[in-house]
């Protein structure tokens, strides 16, 4: 009995290749960075405010958390709003108004600001929420529950900042101390 192996080798091809493929997650078009843990994207013909999950960067702006921020830890308004416009400048200097990004969460849950937490991916497929950290621009974010892998990702990625002295720990490490109280 003879067999034709190009014949053989096309249906294997076929099946591994079939089998490779795994569902694509929905793509989602970035229309503005808000702060340096929020994006906003289009969801269900709407705007909706992320929050990328595990994470806290400094605020931007005057708002509820920043105060919290100055009273609770005695910090100078102006210095944490620059820490957060540099916070915010680095996202948005990996992530454009109009690209796409990938959710990974339950996006019908919301947080205390009405954000929707994820972890949100470019479309080469880096999390922006374990990028800010490991750049040394947000902090783990332990008071909510994450997937331990995630979790662990982070915080590790968090230590490896500070040690290394990456972006705001490097030019603002007195200040991300007392703010982050790490």
């Amino acid at each position: 009995m003879t067999y034709d192996y190009r014949w053989i080798s096309i249906l294997i091809l076929s099946f591994i290749t079939a089998c490779s493929q795994q569902p694509s997650s929905p793509s989602y078009v970035v229309e503005s960075i808000e702060d340096g843990d929020t994006i906003i994207i289009r969801l269900n013909e709407a705007s909706q405010r992320i929050q990328l999950s595990g994470i806290d960067a400094p605020e931007d702006t005057e708002n509820a958390k920043l105060n919290v921020d100055i009273n609770v830890k005695g910090l100078d308004k102006q210095a944490l709003l620059a820490l957060g416009n540099k916070a915010t400048n680095y996202l948005a200097s990996h992530i454009a108004v109009g690209q796409n990004v990938t959710l990974a969460g339950d996006l019908s849950q919301k947080d205390q600001y009405g954000r929707r937490p994820a972890i949100v991916f470019t479309e080469k497929g880096k999390s922006l929420n374990l990028m800010m950290v490991e750049e040394g621009y947000a902090v783990l974010l332990k008071r909510f529950p994450l997937e331990d892998n995630f979790k662990a990702s982070l915080k590790k990625a968090e230590q490896q900042a500070i040690l290394n002295e990456k972006g705001l720990w490097k030019t603002e490490r007195e200040l991300m101390t007392k703010w982050s109280g790490r």
